[in-house]
């Protein structure tokens, strides 16, 4: 399990670079690279259901500074995903979140979900 954990996870890296960039999502730090190209969730791994942890629509470039030092920059980003995405997309991505918060997924599911992001 550990190991499609991973697999999607550098999935959903490839994607979201590819996607948004090098340009940290919420303060606009140009030429991110190395340990200061993160993938920053809007709502946080720590807080967030397994779903979402790995769902495009909840991850975007960022610093070390927003992701790490700003936990986030929460602020920051939600304002960046409503004016991008519309206030409805980000609703619904918080009460995903809270609809799918403790639910279980097997290996099929990172499987299947990998195999998906791999035709993006």
């Amino acid at each position: 399990m550990q190991k499609a954990k991973a697999q999607l996870w550098q999935e959903c890296r490839r994607i979201t670079f590819a996607s948004h960039g090098d340009t940290c999502y919420t303060c606009y730090a140009q030429d991110l690279m190395g340990s200061n190209k993160q993938c920053g969730h809007f709502l946080p791994s720590s807080v967030c259901s397994v779903a979402l942890r790995y769902d495009l629509r909840n991850l975007r470039p960022q610093c070390m500074r927003c992701n790490i030092n700003l936990s986030g920059n929460w602020i920051e980003y939600e304002k960046h995903l409503i004016r991008d995405l519309g206030e409805q997309i980000v609703a619904t991505l918080k009460s995903e979140n809270e609809q799918t918060k403790n639910k279980q997924y097997d290996i099929l599911w990172y499987l299947a979900t990998i195999d998906t992001y791999k035709k993006l």
